[in-house]
């Protein structure tokens, strides 16, 4: 593979990297008649030179928004490398997922404290009750930052990219034969869709069904969007208003994770934070709008499937 795919990694000349126009899974290249493989590297090559990108820029500053752009980033690249584990081979795609992981990993604690402190902001009726607490969260949220940028810096991102492209191509133009793009990417989705339908069952079947089960919605649900985002130039018939009504519902999952995320973060660091009598009340108003997000979950897949 040419390492120049990764030439726009370079800072953006008049725009910050937090506001430039984001290239991640954008497939304009891409044709029905391609092979899959084809459509891969078109698909790997804009997402991975993201990445690249945002790392690059998260070494020159320490902006929390480049990191959640980063995340994003390589949370695609899962989802693309899920999407041809088919073709490649099943061993070196799941280490190569979670490599892609424990990168995003790295770079989404400093928003998960992020969250906390809006979480924790919103009600102002509550911000004086707070306001120790959030000077403590502030403090551990720079440190987040700093070991985010550390550890991305550390990690030779762009040779990761680099290695997992090189690799997964070379297995796919080993294949003696390939399948249109067209048609691998319907299968794909028609497999995600499946996966989705089953795990909204599950869920919506029980009244009371816990976190857990919302989550698997969450993930499959994330997989289908980013599948149809990858494919949708090639993909027959409208998926425009499946990927609206997946915003919809992902959207209500996603601030019920943050609560649960955020309510976690507060217990794990407790003792760093002081176990504070605020500290207590956070907990319980994080449980309580947990409780109150969870019903509308439900509601919101019951209404959508």
């Amino acid at each position: 593979m040419n390492s120049q795919i990764f030439v726009s990694a370079a800072p953006e000349t008049g725009t910050s990297a937090s506001t430039a126009g984001d290239d991640s899974g954008k497939a304009g290249s891409i044709a029905p008649s391609m092979s899959a493989a084809d459509g891969f590297a078109c698909l790997a090559t804009s997402i991975s030179a993201d990445a690249a990108r945002r790392a690059h820029a998260l070494h020159l500053k320490a902006d929390p928004e480049v990191l959640h752009k980063l995340r994003v980033a390589l949370r695609r690249l899962r989802s693309l490398w899920w999407a041809y584990e088919p073709l490649l081979d099943k061993k070196d795609s799941a280490l190569q997922r979670s490599e892609f992981k424990s990168l995003a990993n790295a770079a989404g604690k400093t928003r998960d404290w992020d969250i906390l402190r809006d979480l924790l902001a919103a009600d102002r009726s509550m911000q004086h009750t707070f306001a120790a607490l959030l000077e403590s969260v502030d403090e551990h949220r720079a440190d987040a930052l700093s070991f985010s940028r550390r550890t991305i810096g550390n990690a030779g991102v762009e040779q990761i990219l680099q290695r997992a492209l090189t690799g997964a191509q070379q297995q796919l133009n080993s294949r003696s034969t390939s399948p249109t793009l067209a048609s691998f990417a319907e299968e794909r989705v028609k497999s995600a869709e499946k996966a989705l339908r089953k795990r909204v069952k599950q869920a919506a079947s029980e009244k009371h069904s816990g976190y857990v089960a919302l989550h698997e919605v969450r993930i499959a649900g994330k997989k289908l969007r980013y599948l149809l985002e990858f494919f949708l130039p090639v993909l027959g018939g409208d998926h425009q208003v499946a990927i609206e009504r997946l915003a919809l519902v992902q959207d209500e999952l996603g601030k019920l994770n943050d609560l649960v995320t955020s309510e976690t973060l507060l217990r794990e660091y407790a003792f760093q934070l002081g176990e504070s009598k605020a500290l207590k009340e956070a907990v319980g108003y994080l449980q309580n709008q947990k409780k109150y997000h969870m019903h509308h979950a439900h509601e919101a897949l019951r209404t959508a499937w």
